[in-house]
């Protein structure tokens, strides 16, 4: 038995596919080759020889693919056959794993251990939403050369190319698998590309193994009507400010990969999910190459010129805290905190819950500051929740809510002097007293569950939303 990449079995990468050498008449039974967690006993390995195994046991398969490889016709035949057991997720570093066949019979103990070869993520099409079984986007964290790698995806799945990007000169952090002429329409898979690359440099890149199927009949998307401020961007509508894009994605699961300004971003978007492009340069003319795939791997390449606004505030809703540990709704709070490039001045800023406005008092917030919102007998150091940061401006208001702010969870909107919606939080409840809902990065797409996270309250601290995400 040996590994691909080649490895020992006292350290093999996550990802990897198990080769077994079988002699050309030995039986053989593709259903009763198995990857378990952990190790086997010999109880475990006799269920496996009677074909019966507990429902303990079964607990412990690994997913996986098992197929037979024949040999090319210039072998010879005394090579026998190759028995493939491909797992379909990645395995765990420093985990233990046995490799079990019945027909024919092989144990073989498998030690996990972090590996320095980076490994790509495969974001599209989405898991359980692909509409093909023959494209394919796995994406890292850093730029890749410039690759053409003939490959067919296992097992007797199309032959194709991998090459870089998302699309043509976009997504340099990107490999995409891309069918060859005439065999676009591969079935329905399951098929696995290969566990990895080698580029000509000597790098070597691990492939997310999961498996290529389709899921869903192919469906066409509708491109955003716009209306207002927005303008078109690709099939999609943007806003465009000082130093950011916001784009609203249309109502599809899409694929984004746009370049130019010294971006190159690649996202993957559900229906209506919007994505940021940011920082750029205020009051300057902006180009950008773009090109969305949807979930059948259908390419629509476009551009988008325009000029970005003067230097603005950007204020959003950071952290809120709504069942203190201390009296409320007293101790209750809302942090917002300026994101843009001058001050804020927060004098007719409402803060609305469901059933409640807020008018914020008059203040300046000045960039990159933060600010609490808190009743007007908000003690600063109760003794039992975390008291705001040294300098942070403490907005006093008669009443912070309706009836002080759900324990429950509700959302939350701030709108600005003009009535325009310039931050939301979704309707989450931390799951205990003294516990805050924190945005976590200052442009996370608002009003999203998976822009927010529930942990110990930092007033005027910025919790973990220091960092920029897509």
């Amino acid at each position: 038995m040996t590994l691909h990449p080649e490895a020992s079995t006292q350290a093999a990468p996550p990802v990897l596919r198990v080769h077994l050498q079988v002699p050309s008449r030995a039986e053989v039974d593709v259903e009763r080759a198995l990857l378990f967690e952990g190790e086997l006993g010999p109880a475990h390995l006799r269920q496996i020889t009677r074909g019966q195994l507990s429902k303990a046991l079964s607990k412990r398969i690994v997913p996986a693919l098992v197929w037979m490889e024949e040999p090319t016709t210039d072998e010879p035949v005394s090579e026998g056959r190759l028995l493939v057991l491909a797992p379909t997720v990645e395995l765990q570093p420093g985990g233990t794993y046995t490799f079990a066949s019945a027909l024919p019979e092989a144990v073989q103990v498998i030690h996990v251990t972090p590996t320095t070869m980076p490994t790509l993520s495969r974001l599209w099409p989405p898991a359980g939403q692909a509409s093909t079984a023959s494209f394919g986007v796995w994406c890292g964290l850093s730029p890749l050369p410039e690759l053409e790698v003939a490959v067919h995806l296992d097992p007797e799945g199309p032959p194709g190319n991998l090459l870089r990007g998302a699309a043509a000169g976009l997504g340099e952090s990107c490999v995409r698998f891309q069918p060859a002429a005439g065999h676009e329409d591969a079935g329905d898979g399951p098929f696995l590309g290969p566990p990895d690359l080698l580029l000509d440099e000597g790098l070597q890149l691990a492939l997310s193994p999961r498996p290529f199927t389709m899921d869903t009949a192919p469906s066409p998307y509708t491109a955003t009507e716009c209306d207002g401020e927005l303008v078109p961007f690709g099939p999609g509508c943007a806003l465009v400010e000082d130093d950011r894009v916001l784009v609203q994605s249309p109502d599809a699961p899409l694929f984004w990969a746009v370049a130019g300004e010294g971006h190159d971003l690649v996202a993957p978007r559900r229906p209506g999910e919007p994505l940021i492009l940011a920082p750029l340069q205020p009051d300057a003319s902006i180009h950008f190459d773009i090109v969305v795939l949807d979930t059948a791997g259908r390419a629509e390449r476009s551009h988008f010129r325009g000029t970005t606004l003067a230097p603005m505030a950007h204020v959003v809703i950071t952290e809120v805290l709504a069942n203190p540990i201390g009296a409320e709704p007293s101790q209750e709070w809302v942090e917002l905190y300026n994101d843009g490039l001058v001050a804020a001045d927060l004098g007719g800023y409402v803060l609305e819950d469901v059933g409640g406005r807020t008018v914020l008092p008059e203040a300046s917030l000045p960039p990159g500051t933060f600010a609490l919102v808190v009743n007007a007998s908000f003690q600063e150091d109760d003794g039992l929740d975390p008291p705001p940061a040294p300098g942070t401006i403490l907005l006093r208001v008669p009443k912070l809510g309706k009836n002080g702010l759900s324990n429950g969870g509700e959302p939350l909107r701030l709108s600005n002097a003009s009535g325009r919606v310039v931050s939301r939080t979704p309707a989450l409840a931390p799951p205990r007293a003294g516990m805050s809902l924190a945005r976590t990065a200052a442009r996370a797409p608002d009003g999203l569950a998976d822009s927010f996270t529930t942990d110990w309250p930092s007033p005027g601290r910025g919790h973990i939303m220091k960092k920029a995400i897509p």
